[in-house]
């Protein structure tokens, strides 16, 4: 009886399942996006693999999220799976994916919990890894004398800290004392204590900073680059990079909060570190970027993939050509690297690569790791729905990247600023937007290729256009959307111009 009471219930979880895939499969009218009066997110589309790695996504990393009343507070793992722990480097990935998933409120526990753990005792780092007992991670933590630090850490804090100010509007990432302390010791302290002025980076020693005590980790307290595998190096190129895009961020928060005034300062060390990049760090035989470079010999190393991911994606790299040579040599290897590239892809419009990327994390042996599934998430919400929020100018971007197989697309109740859209990809051609909140924004409808004019909802409006990175061509045109509205653009392909791509 056993068996048969086992196969009776195998058969209705399968018809169950079968009915939840058709009904993610039916197509909806246009007009139900704002019916809804749940807050789930959730995906419909008859591209059923698309609709399994985002449902398989969503149920793994909610699946990482801790108890709000463990030590540390709210939390979610962000680590080796199984360490109940996050790592800066990991969450500053995360974060977006997760804040899509509704983790904003772990998300913003768990930058306070780094920013506040700077400290001069520490030469300005923080702790790299914290658990859920609100404690540095003891495979990686002895004392703050010996502990593991890759540099990279505090410059990528900044990055994801304006990142999630743009995507929820929280001013809290921005102005919060504890928050701006951080900025300003990192920019300054950090950046003096490591030797990693743009005029004196270059002649840093691999190791720095070592007390009578630092035993463990030796050669790991202060690695100045996220590539773990090199010996010996002075400096890498993803962490010069990345302090480059340090400096102009921290410039545009201070013009965000009305401090315009002291954000020149800011920006000229940026432009240093960018000067910096393109006279040395640049090879012209390869027509590439150098990975490393190293004190004792005086020479320049190739770097690997995860070198130019990185550089790509804090958008370090801006020749279009470069660009493209970049992104093509990209390839899958670990996936904590995997997970950056859907994104990456889709942003500069290489809209099938982004998607064979998705399946590849989907079916990476590794796809346990929680950094996967976010990166999932962000690739599909951010990257093939084109959902790119700013706050900063209360508008928020729509721009279809879709491919034959999908010929269609919702993602419905999406939190951004204050509150929850709605979109629908009806084709590569026509989008429909929900304004769920109660909230008054702009909805720039975007389009790739070039048209003349976008009709929203039945009435003919002159689009505009701009050229991403790589020089594509996008229309668009901006809609003011009241709270609790929809809308739909077309882009009318009767009105063409030529296309770049």
């Amino acid at each position: 009886m056993t068996y048969y009471k086992y196969l009776h219930i195998s058969a209705i979880f399968f018809l169950a399942l079968t009915f939840f895939m058709c009904s993610s499969c039916r197509i909806r009218s246009s007009d139900d996006l704002l019916v809804a009066n749940d807050s789930t997110i959730r995906i419909v589309s008859p591209d059923t693999l698309l609709v399994s790695i985002f449902n398989w996504a969503r149920s793994t990393s909610s699946g990482y999220v801790g108890k709000n009343d463990d030590p540390v507070g709210p939390w979610y793992e962000a680590a080796l799976p199984g360490r109940e722990a996050f790592c800066i480097r990991d969450v500053s990935h995360q974060c977006i994916g997760t804040e899509i998933l509704w983790q904003g409120k772990q998300n913003l526990n768990i930058f306070r919990k780094f920013v506040e753990n700077i400290s001069e005792a520490k030469d300005y780092c923080s702790y790299w890894e914290i658990n859920r007992y609100n404690k540095p991670a003891p495979v990686d933590y002895k004392s703050d004398c010996d502990f593991w630090y890759n540099l990279n850490a505090n410059f990528d804090i900044i990055d994801a800290c304006y990142k999630l100010y743009q995507w929820t509007g929280d001013r809290t990432y921005l102005t919060d004392s504890v928050f701006d302390r951080f900025f300003r010791l990192t920019l300054n302290q950090f950046v003096e204590r490591w030797q990693l002025q743009p005029e004196r980076i270059m002649d840093r020693p691999a190791f720095m900073n070592l007390k009578p005590t630092t035993i463990k980790y030796r050669y790991a307290r202060g690695i100045p680059s996220y590539d773990e595998q090199q010996d010996d190096i002075s400096v890498g190129g993803d962490l010069i990079g990345m302090i480059y895009n340090g400096f102009r961020t921290y410039a545009k928060i201070l013009k965000e909060t009305g401090r315009a005034g002291i954000s020149s300062p800011y920006e000229d060390k940026a432009n240093k570190y960018r000067q910096l990049i393109d006279s040395l760090w640049f090879n012209k035989e390869k027509n590439t970027y150098f990975g490393f470079y190293k004190k004792t010999d005086g020479k320049f190393y190739p770097g690997g993939t995860s070198n130019s991911e990185f550089l790509l994606w804090y958008q370090v790299i801006s020749d279009p050509d470069l660009i493209e040579k970049s992104m093509l040599e990209l390839k899958n290897s670990q996936v904590e690297v995997l997970s950056y590239l859907p994104m990456l892809f889709y942003r500069y419009g290489y809209n099938q690569f982004a998607y064979d990327f998705l399946k590849k994390i989907y079916y990476d042996k590794r796809r346990m790791y929680p950094e996967a599934a976010s990166g999932a998430i962000e690739g599909i919400v951010r990257g093939m729905m084109g959902v790119e929020p700013s706050a900063s100018e209360n508008r928020i971007t729509t721009c279809a990247r879709l491919i034959p197989v999908t010929k269609w697309i919702t993602i419905e109740n999406i939190p951004v600023f204050s509150g929850l859209i709605s979109v629908r990809h009806e084709s590569s051609r026509k989008t429909s937007f929900a304004n769920k909140s109660q909230k008054e924004f702009t909805w720039r409808a975007a389009f790739q290729g070039n048209v003349r004019q976008i009709m929203v909802n039945g009435k003919a409006t002159p689009a505009e256009q701009y050229k991403d990175a790589l020089g594509n061509i996008h229309s668009y045109v901006d809609v003011k959307v009241i709270a609790k509205s929809q809308y739909t653009a077309e882009a009318d392909l009767s009105l063409t111009a030529g296309n770049k791509k």
